[in-house]
Protein backbone atom coordinates (compact mmCIF):
# COMPACT_ATOMS: atom_id res chain seq x y z
CA UNK A 1 0.00 0.00 0.00
CA UNK A 2 1.07 3.53 -1.19
CA UNK A 3 1.67 6.27 1.72
CA UNK A 4 -0.95 8.52 -0.48
CA UNK A 5 -3.68 5.75 -0.43
CA UNK A 6 -3.43 5.23 3.44
CA UNK A 7 -3.80 8.90 3.87
CA UNK A 8 -6.99 8.84 1.36
CA UNK A 9 -8.42 5.99 3.26
CA UNK A 10 -7.59 7.63 6.73
CA UNK A 11 -9.18 10.67 5.86
CA UNK A 12 -12.65 9.15 4.96
CA UNK A 13 -12.74 7.10 7.91
CA UNK A 14 -12.44 10.36 9.76
CA UNK A 15 -14.97 12.08 8.32
CA UNK A 16 -17.15 9.23 8.78
CA UNK A 17 -16.93 9.12 12.05
CA UNK A 18 -17.58 12.77 12.69
CA UNK A 19 -20.90 12.43 10.42
CA UNK A 20 -21.89 9.84 12.50
CA UNK A 21 -21.18 11.33 16.18
CA UNK A 22 -22.02 15.09 15.27
CA UNK A 23 -25.55 15.23 16.64
CA UNK A 24 -24.47 13.95 20.12
CA UNK A 25 -22.57 17.46 20.87
CA UNK A 26 -25.24 19.64 19.40
CA UNK A 27 -26.44 20.60 22.88
CA UNK A 28 -23.52 21.53 24.39
CA UNK A 29 -22.95 24.93 25.66
CA UNK A 30 -19.47 26.75 24.52
CA UNK A 31 -19.95 29.86 28.07
CA UNK A 32 -20.55 26.70 29.89
CA UNK A 33 -17.55 24.61 28.68
CA UNK A 34 -15.54 28.22 29.18
CA UNK A 35 -16.44 28.75 32.82
CA UNK A 36 -15.53 25.27 33.73
CA UNK A 37 -12.38 25.98 32.29
CA UNK A 38 -12.20 28.89 34.60
CA UNK A 39 -12.92 27.12 37.69
CA UNK A 40 -10.41 24.62 37.08
CA UNK A 41 -7.65 27.37 36.68
CA UNK A 42 -9.03 29.52 39.50
CA UNK A 43 -8.76 25.74 42.07
CA UNK A 44 -4.95 25.59 40.63
CA UNK A 45 -4.25 29.08 41.20
CA UNK A 46 -5.69 29.17 45.33
CA UNK A 47 -3.96 25.53 45.61
CA UNK A 48 -0.42 27.29 44.37
CA UNK A 49 -1.25 29.64 46.53
CA UNK A 50 -2.26 27.52 49.70
CA UNK A 51 1.04 25.59 49.01
CA UNK A 52 3.32 29.15 49.31
CA UNK A 53 1.48 29.93 52.35
CA UNK A 54 2.23 26.76 54.43
CA UNK A 55 5.62 27.25 52.65
CA UNK A 56 6.23 30.97 54.19
CA UNK A 57 4.40 29.50 58.19
CA UNK A 58 7.01 26.50 57.80
CA UNK A 59 10.11 29.56 56.96
CA UNK A 60 8.43 31.87 60.21
CA UNK A 61 9.08 28.70 62.39
CA UNK A 62 12.22 27.98 61.76
CA UNK A 63 14.05 30.94 62.60
CA UNK A 64 13.47 34.72 62.38
CA UNK A 65 15.62 37.14 59.96
CA UNK A 66 14.05 40.62 57.17
CA UNK A 67 12.62 44.26 57.11
CA UNK A 68 8.73 44.65 58.37
CA UNK A 69 6.86 46.92 56.17
CA UNK A 70 5.35 48.08 59.37
CA UNK A 71 1.57 47.78 58.23
CA UNK A 72 -0.27 46.96 61.14
CA UNK A 73 -2.11 43.67 60.15
CA UNK A 74 -5.86 42.75 60.61
CA UNK A 75 -5.43 39.31 61.84
CA UNK A 76 -3.67 38.56 65.93
CA UNK A 77 -1.89 35.24 66.32
CA UNK A 78 -3.20 33.37 68.67
CA UNK A 79 -1.67 34.08 72.24
CA UNK A 80 -0.66 37.67 70.85
CA UNK A 81 -1.66 40.74 72.78
CA UNK A 82 -4.82 42.67 71.88
CA UNK A 83 -2.54 45.11 69.85
CA UNK A 84 -0.42 42.47 68.20
CA UNK A 85 -1.22 41.31 64.43
CA UNK A 86 0.70 39.28 61.76
CA UNK A 87 0.20 38.31 58.19
CA UNK A 88 0.21 34.69 57.14
CA UNK A 89 1.60 35.77 53.56
CA UNK A 90 4.82 37.90 55.16
CA UNK A 91 5.36 36.40 58.02
CA UNK A 92 5.41 39.92 59.61
CA UNK A 93 4.40 40.70 62.89
CA UNK A 94 3.67 44.03 64.93
CA UNK A 95 3.07 45.40 68.34
CA UNK A 96 2.43 49.20 69.38
CA UNK A 97 4.11 50.02 72.62
CA UNK A 98 2.88 53.41 74.40
CA UNK A 99 3.54 55.25 77.53
CA UNK A 100 0.53 55.89 80.09
CA UNK A 101 -0.17 59.22 81.31
CA UNK A 102 0.58 58.31 84.61
CA UNK A 103 4.23 55.86 83.43
CA UNK A 104 6.26 58.84 83.62
CA UNK A 105 9.83 58.45 83.95
CA UNK A 106 10.97 58.52 87.62
CA UNK A 107 12.07 61.93 88.05
CA UNK A 108 10.56 63.42 85.60
CA UNK A 109 6.58 64.67 84.39
CA UNK A 110 4.52 63.28 81.58
CA UNK A 111 6.11 64.76 78.33
CA UNK A 112 4.26 63.57 75.12
CA UNK A 113 7.05 60.70 74.37
CA UNK A 114 5.89 59.11 71.40
CA UNK A 115 4.30 55.42 71.13
CA UNK A 116 6.39 53.09 69.20
CA UNK A 117 5.50 50.27 66.79
CA UNK A 118 7.97 47.29 66.40
CA UNK A 119 7.29 45.05 63.50
CA UNK A 120 9.21 41.24 63.22
CA UNK A 121 9.43 39.77 60.15
CA UNK A 122 9.70 35.86 60.78
CA UNK A 123 10.61 34.86 57.73
CA UNK A 124 13.93 37.39 57.33
CA UNK A 125 14.58 37.82 61.08
CA UNK A 126 14.57 41.84 60.50
CA UNK A 127 13.38 44.20 62.93
CA UNK A 128 11.68 47.73 62.15
CA UNK A 129 10.60 50.45 64.09
CA UNK A 130 8.29 53.32 64.16
CA UNK A 131 7.02 56.42 66.11
CA UNK A 132 4.57 58.37 65.63
CA UNK A 133 4.81 62.46 64.25
CA UNK A 134 1.59 64.13 63.01
CA UNK A 135 -0.32 61.21 64.58
CA UNK A 136 1.48 58.99 61.97
CA UNK A 137 3.83 56.32 62.33
CA UNK A 138 6.91 57.10 60.41
CA UNK A 139 10.46 54.41 59.86
CA UNK A 140 12.93 55.30 62.83
CA UNK A 141 15.22 52.55 62.33
CA UNK A 142 15.99 48.63 62.04
CA UNK A 143 17.75 46.06 63.32
CA UNK A 144 17.98 42.13 63.45
CA UNK A 145 17.01 39.37 65.63
CA UNK A 146 19.36 37.97 68.16
CA UNK A 147 20.82 34.90 67.01
CA UNK A 148 20.29 33.91 71.04
CA UNK A 149 16.87 32.94 71.90
CA UNK A 150 18.63 34.35 75.57
CA UNK A 151 19.26 37.25 74.00
CA UNK A 152 18.53 40.82 73.46
CA UNK A 153 18.66 43.74 70.87
CA UNK A 154 17.62 47.30 70.71
CA UNK A 155 18.28 50.80 69.09
CA UNK A 156 17.81 54.68 70.46
CA UNK A 157 15.83 55.83 67.13
CA UNK A 158 18.05 58.51 66.04
CA UNK A 159 16.39 62.29 66.63
CA UNK A 160 13.92 61.00 68.90
CA UNK A 161 14.30 62.14 72.47
CA UNK A 162 14.28 59.79 75.31
CA UNK A 163 13.25 56.41 73.49
CA UNK A 164 15.15 53.34 73.76
CA UNK A 165 13.32 50.57 71.71
CA UNK A 166 13.91 46.73 71.02
CA UNK A 167 13.23 42.94 71.46
CA UNK A 168 13.82 41.02 74.31
CA UNK A 169 13.05 36.85 75.33
CA UNK A 170 9.28 36.32 75.76
CA UNK A 171 10.50 34.96 79.70
CA UNK A 172 11.88 38.25 80.73
CA UNK A 173 10.09 39.24 83.34
CA UNK A 174 12.49 42.35 84.57
CA UNK A 175 14.93 44.83 82.53
CA UNK A 176 17.85 46.41 83.48
CA UNK A 177 18.74 49.10 81.67
CA UNK A 178 22.80 50.21 82.24
CA UNK A 179 23.18 54.09 81.08
CA UNK A 180 26.41 55.41 80.11
CA UNK A 181 27.26 58.14 81.94
CA UNK A 182 24.31 60.07 84.88
CA UNK A 183 21.46 57.58 84.54
CA UNK A 184 17.94 59.35 83.61
CA UNK A 185 14.91 58.91 85.37
CA UNK A 186 13.26 56.18 83.25
CA UNK A 187 10.01 53.68 82.81
CA UNK A 188 9.68 50.71 80.40
CA UNK A 189 6.77 48.53 78.86
CA UNK A 190 6.74 45.34 77.49
CA UNK A 191 4.04 43.66 74.93
CA UNK A 192 4.52 39.63 73.71
CA UNK A 193 5.25 39.41 69.64
CA UNK A 194 2.46 37.41 68.67
CA UNK A 195 3.33 33.57 68.40
CA UNK A 196 7.10 34.19 68.59
CA UNK A 197 9.42 33.73 71.51
CA UNK A 198 10.29 37.28 72.01
CA UNK A 199 8.53 40.39 73.35
CA UNK A 200 8.96 44.25 71.83
CA UNK A 201 10.08 46.81 75.02
CA UNK A 202 9.98 50.02 74.96
CA UNK A 203 12.25 52.60 77.40
CA UNK A 204 11.27 56.33 78.06
CA UNK A 205 14.06 58.12 79.46
CA UNK A 206 13.84 61.49 80.84
CA UNK A 207 17.84 62.29 78.42
CA UNK A 208 18.08 63.44 75.20
CA UNK A 209 19.37 62.08 72.26
CA UNK A 210 22.71 61.91 71.70
CA UNK A 211 23.56 62.52 75.25
CA UNK A 212 21.95 59.98 76.81
CA UNK A 213 23.21 56.21 75.79
CA UNK A 214 22.05 53.03 76.56
CA UNK A 215 25.32 50.84 77.85
CA UNK A 216 23.89 47.70 78.19
CA UNK A 217 20.89 45.82 79.12
CA UNK A 218 20.25 42.44 81.72
CA UNK A 219 17.02 40.56 81.92
CA UNK A 220 15.37 38.44 84.40
CA UNK A 221 13.00 35.64 84.19
CA UNK A 222 12.48 35.82 87.73
CA UNK A 223 14.82 32.80 88.64
CA UNK A 224 17.88 34.11 86.62
CA UNK A 225 19.71 36.42 85.43
CA UNK A 226 20.97 37.45 81.45
CA UNK A 227 22.84 39.59 80.18
CA UNK A 228 22.05 41.10 76.48
CA UNK A 229 23.93 38.22 74.74
CA UNK A 230 21.54 35.67 76.45
CA UNK A 231 24.51 34.08 78.70
CA UNK A 232 23.37 33.78 82.77
CA UNK A 233 25.04 35.95 85.03
CA UNK A 234 25.90 35.28 89.01
CA UNK A 235 22.87 35.06 90.44
CA UNK A 236 20.83 33.55 93.83
CA UNK A 237 17.53 33.51 94.78
CA UNK A 238 15.92 33.60 98.03
CA UNK A 239 12.42 33.31 99.34
CA UNK A 240 11.11 36.17 96.44
CA UNK A 241 13.94 37.96 96.53
CA UNK A 242 16.30 37.30 93.35
CA UNK A 243 19.91 39.09 93.25
CA UNK A 244 22.37 38.72 90.60
CA UNK A 245 26.06 40.61 89.50
CA UNK A 246 26.81 41.42 86.08
CA UNK A 247 30.72 42.85 85.82
CA UNK A 248 31.12 43.29 82.42
CA UNK A 249 28.91 46.36 82.96
CA UNK A 250 29.74 47.16 86.48
CA UNK A 251 26.41 46.06 88.15
CA UNK A 252 24.18 44.75 90.55
CA UNK A 253 20.90 44.58 91.74
CA UNK A 254 18.05 42.83 93.51
CA UNK A 255 14.44 42.09 92.29
CA UNK A 256 11.73 41.67 94.31
CA UNK A 257 7.73 42.21 94.19
CA UNK A 258 7.60 43.64 91.52
CA UNK A 259 10.35 45.98 92.64
CA UNK A 260 14.15 46.23 91.14
CA UNK A 261 16.76 47.87 93.07
CA UNK A 262 20.51 48.21 91.58
CA UNK A 263 23.59 50.08 92.57
CA UNK A 264 26.78 50.31 90.27
CA UNK A 265 29.99 48.95 90.98
CA UNK A 266 32.08 51.37 88.94
CA UNK A 267 34.42 53.14 91.08
CA UNK A 268 34.41 50.61 94.25
CA UNK A 269 37.50 49.42 95.62
CA UNK A 270 38.99 45.85 94.90
CA UNK A 271 38.89 44.93 97.71
CA UNK A 272 36.06 46.73 98.71
CA UNK A 273 32.93 44.21 99.17
CA UNK A 274 29.52 45.62 96.99
CA UNK A 275 26.47 45.59 99.03
CA UNK A 276 22.98 46.65 98.55
CA UNK A 277 19.66 46.90 100.45
CA UNK A 278 16.19 46.91 99.68
CA UNK A 279 13.34 48.03 101.92
CA UNK A 280 9.74 47.85 102.34
CA UNK A 281 7.66 49.37 105.40
CA UNK A 282 4.85 47.53 106.53
CA UNK A 283 1.65 48.45 106.11
CA UNK A 284 0.35 49.33 109.66
CA UNK A 285 3.58 48.51 111.07
CA UNK A 286 6.23 50.15 112.51
CA UNK A 287 8.78 47.24 111.02
CA UNK A 288 10.49 46.96 107.65
CA UNK A 289 11.34 43.91 105.68
CA UNK A 290 15.33 44.54 104.30
CA UNK A 291 16.74 42.35 101.76
CA UNK A 292 20.54 42.79 101.87
CA UNK A 293 23.10 41.90 98.81
CA UNK A 294 26.98 41.04 99.33
CA UNK A 295 28.62 39.86 96.25
CA UNK A 296 31.32 38.13 97.71
CA UNK A 297 34.46 36.60 95.79
CA UNK A 298 34.10 33.08 94.43
CA UNK A 299 34.48 30.23 96.73
CA UNK A 300 33.32 31.74 99.72
CA UNK A 301 31.13 30.42 102.50
CA UNK A 302 30.05 29.72 105.54
CA UNK A 303 28.10 33.12 105.45
CA UNK A 304 27.37 34.08 109.34
CA UNK A 305 25.37 37.21 110.09
CA UNK A 306 24.36 39.27 113.62
CA UNK A 307 21.48 41.16 113.15
CA UNK A 308 21.29 44.72 114.96
CA UNK A 309 19.41 45.39 117.93
CA UNK A 310 15.61 45.36 117.67
CA UNK A 311 16.12 43.27 114.40
CA UNK A 312 15.59 40.01 113.25
CA UNK A 313 17.72 38.14 110.86
CA UNK A 314 15.04 35.92 108.85
CA UNK A 315 17.51 34.07 106.89
CA UNK A 316 20.96 33.52 104.85
CA UNK A 317 20.88 32.83 100.79
CA UNK A 318 23.84 31.84 99.48
CA UNK A 319 25.06 31.10 95.78
CA UNK A 320 27.62 28.77 96.48
CA UNK A 321 29.66 29.84 93.19
CA UNK A 322 33.66 28.66 92.69
CA UNK A 323 33.85 30.61 89.26
CA UNK A 324 31.94 33.63 89.83
CA UNK A 325 31.06 35.87 92.61
CA UNK A 326 28.85 34.62 94.85
CA UNK A 327 25.79 36.25 95.92
CA UNK A 328 24.69 36.34 99.31
CA UNK A 329 20.88 37.39 100.29
CA UNK A 330 20.44 38.19 103.93
CA UNK A 331 16.61 38.69 104.88
CA UNK A 332 16.20 40.98 108.01
CA UNK A 333 13.03 42.37 110.10
CA UNK A 334 14.27 45.39 111.66
CA UNK A 335 12.30 48.72 112.82
CA UNK A 336 10.93 51.46 110.29
CA UNK A 337 13.44 54.04 112.07
CA UNK A 338 16.93 52.06 112.91
CA UNK A 339 19.76 52.81 110.34
CA UNK A 340 21.52 50.87 108.43
CA UNK A 341 20.64 47.52 107.28
CA UNK A 342 19.37 45.98 110.61
CA UNK A 343 22.82 43.93 110.15
CA UNK A 344 25.39 44.23 113.00
CA UNK A 345 27.39 41.98 111.41
CA UNK A 346 28.52 39.55 108.73
CA UNK A 347 30.93 37.17 108.59
CA UNK A 348 32.22 34.50 106.12
CA UNK A 349 35.47 32.09 104.69
CA UNK A 350 37.38 33.37 102.07
CA UNK A 351 38.91 31.21 99.47
CA UNK A 352 41.67 29.34 100.77
CA UNK A 353 40.23 29.78 104.04
CA UNK A 354 41.08 33.16 105.56
CA UNK A 355 38.55 35.36 107.77
CA UNK A 356 36.17 37.89 105.97
CA UNK A 357 33.97 40.15 107.95
CA UNK A 358 31.83 43.54 107.27
CA UNK A 359 30.76 45.24 110.35
CA UNK A 360 27.47 47.91 110.70
CA UNK A 361 28.97 51.63 110.15
CA UNK A 362 31.51 50.06 107.80
CA UNK A 363 30.65 48.88 104.86
CA UNK A 364 27.54 47.34 105.99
Amino acid sequence: MTTDTFEDELRSLLHHTADAEGPAYVDVDPNSVLTSGRRVIRRRRMAAGAGIAAATVSLGLVGFAALGDGVRRAEPLPGSSTNGSTSSTTGTVSVDLARGADAAPEGGAPDGRPAVRVTVDRVTGRVSYSVVRDGAFVPAGTDTMPTSPQAATWVSPAGVDGLVVGVVPAAATELFPVWAGDAPGSTHTMEPLGSTSYQAFAVWHTGKAGDTDLAGLDWSDGDTVYSSLGLPLPSGRSGGAVAFVDRALGLFGIIEEGTTSTKSLVGLPADQVPVLMAGRARSGSALMDNTVLLVLPAGSQGVDAVPSKGATLESVGTSLSTTGDTIVILRVTAPSDAAGTGLKRVTWTAPGGSPGSLEAGSGL
